[in-house]
């Protein structure tokens, strides 16, 4: 709810201000809509901590990363993101046994993002430590979360994950294909693709009153830009069973997206994969990936519009320091000297808005904040 602040912050001046006078309180818009927004994978390969790393105060950091996306994130009411990392500790490493400093959760913190899915291929690199010290983590800074689980007892406790916002319930449910065939040491559990176990949820969800429900799978073929046939069944599927949002991840590019018919006629986005949110992975298509927003009508109850914003992750030096930049495309496109890049990259950004476009042709784009 962060908007929310500032306006309660202006009230409270305002209020003290008309005990002596004849000052009249603004008349604010009535809201009508809820905005979540949805980020790719989050990534960890070593070039990227490297680049965190700064060796005069030997700490990480890694605001600079989302500074030209935060003000997308920070106009949600919720912002959500797949957190493809353990955050496991020392020794830290990339490929294929992934393990990041705690810091990155810093950085997403304050680029304002408040849910992290942790459910996918990577979340157990680092075994049963791994994931418990990730949730802890992830907990120690008030993050929601949902995915992987210390036990039973917590994953029966806080999963799906409701969101209760202006009387309106939002089940999100969570699930990976696997964990690159590294076990998941009991008690910890990590939500996968199990039909029988996903349909409990949603009838779960149910129970406690969801008004919508959100299914994120990590699922699909890496680097394939459409989505597979068994991605599309499962998708069809989950639909029916009343799931009125599906945002998928894992791929490591964009992927097409549909708009599917739900129960009562109600159409149901359905994104098959966002995409890297940030990584060290430049190949075509690779480096970049979308973020998605969806807003909810209040009154109805219902999705009124999604849209997409094509985000590329630049490598190399602005305001003189080097890092990860996640630029959306929109915003360099409409003006370019706000971002002082090579020819070349410039060059790399444009063709992969174009790419991005043209492959979500049937999908609204989110409007430049500049």
């Amino acid at each position: 709810m962060k908007k929310y602040f500032l306006i309660v912050g202006i009230l409270f001046v305002f209020c003290g201000y008309i005990q002596n006078s004849n000052v009249k309180l603004p008349v604010l818009p009535e809201k009508n809509t809820i905005s979540i927004i949805f980020a790719g994978d989050i990534m960890g390969h070593s070039p990227q901590f490297e680049a965190a790393y700064n060796p005069e105060t030997n700490s990480y950091n890694y605001d600079a990363c989302f500074k030209y996306v935060k003000p997308y994130i920070e106009n949600a009411d919720f912002a959500i993101a797949n957190l493809e990392v353990p955050i496991g500790g020392k020794p830290y490493s990339g490929y294929p046994n992934f393990s990041s400093p705690d810091a990155l959760l810093d950085g997403l913190k304050n680029a304002g993002y408040d849910i992290l899915l942790t459910a996918n291929n990577h979340v157990a690199d680092r075994g049963k430590s791994g994931i418990e010290r990730t949730i802890v983590q992830i907990e120690n800074r008030n993050f929601k979360h949902l995915g992987s689980y210390l036990d039973k007892n917590q994953r029966d406790s806080i999963y799906p994950l409701l969101l209760n916002v202006h009387g309106i319930k939002i089940a999100i449910l969570n699930c990976t294909y696997g964990t690159n065939n590294n076990k998941v040491p009991k008690p910890t559990l990590v939500n996968v693709i199990d039909t029988f176990e996903i349909n409990k949820d949603i009838r779960k969800a149910d129970k406690l009153g969801a008004d919508l429900k959100i299914l994120t799978l990590h699922w699909g073929v890496e680097y394939e830009l459409q989505a597979n046939k068994d991605q599309q069944k499962l998708a069809r599927y989950f639909v029916k069973k009343g799931i009125n949002l599906i945002i998928g991840s894992h791929p490591h590019v964009v992927q097409n997206a549909q708009i599917l018919n739900g129960k009562d006629s109600v159409q149901v986005p359905v994104f098959y994969s966002l995409g890297n949110s940030v990584s060290n992975q430049r190949k075509s298509n690779t480096d970049g990936g979308i973020m998605v927003q969806v807003e909810i009508n209040i009154k109805t109850k219902k999705i009124d519009k999604s849209a997409f914003l094509p985000v590329w992750v630049y490598k190399g030096v602005l305001d003189s320091e080097y890092q990860y930049y996640l630029i959306p495309t929109i915003d360099f496109i409409k003006n370019p000297s706000n971002f002082k890049i090579s020819r070349s990259d410039s060059l790399l950004l444009r063709y992969f808005d174009t790419e991005t476009r043209n492959r979500l042709s049937n999908i609204e784009l989110i409007k430049s904040n500049l």
